[in-house]
């Protein structure tokens, strides 16, 4: 017997949705998923296993409340035209080394760029990383340490599709070859 699945959201529990405008962020945490089963772009009606990779950032606004913000999904790859390599670069200021773990990134500052924009079928609000660019370092002070953060971090599996406008997961956008990263 045939039976539909639900589709699988991979992300972290954020909260309220960030509001826009640029921030001093700690990266609070970092997702791999190896394996990931996801239709290809050229032909949606195949499939490919692909390793990905998000980052969580949590900033203080200026209303002294602490928000977490997520990035897209991104396809785990070292060349200098991915999206990830682009997100990695902008972040340290110069290209990162290769075999170099961004997993040691949990915990560094950077400074980010929040919008807040509609999904594509208008059921809902998110937060999203348009930006993100190394701390200044007379602003070094101003990054906050990871224990200011709730420790809720996890993962959230399973996202139910019909969320109300406030909700702030964000479904992942997939960059085809042709669409640029916004960063």
């Amino acid at each position: 017997m045939a039976q539909l699945k639900k589709p699988e959201t991979n992300g972290f529990r954020l909260g309220p949705i960030a509001p826009a405008g640029a921030y001093i962020a700690t990266c609070l945490d970092i997702q791999d998923q190896f394996g990931v089963e996801r239709p290809k772009f050229e032909n949606p009606s195949e499939m490919e296993k692909l390793d990905v990779t998000r980052f969580l950032f949590g900033f203080r606004a200026k209303d002294g409340n602490i928000y977490k913000v997520q990035t897209y999904e991104f396809r785990i790859s070292g060349n200098p035209k991915s999206n990830l390599y682009k997100f990695l670069t902008a972040w340290l200021g110069n290209p990162p080394q290769y075999g170099w773990d961004y997993c040691e990134l949990k915990g560094r500052g950077a400074t980010i760029t929040v919008r807040n924009q509609e999904s594509r079928d208008g059921s809902r609000t998110y937060a999203s990383i348009i930006g993100i660019a190394p701390v200044l370092e007379q602003l070094q002070d101003q990054v906050l340490p990871l224990s200011m953060f709730a420790t809720d971090t996890e993962a959230v599996q399973e996202v139910p599709d019909s969320q109300p406008k406030s909700a702030s997961q964000p479904s992942a956008p997939k960059w085809g070859k042709d669409e640029e990263c916004p960063f």
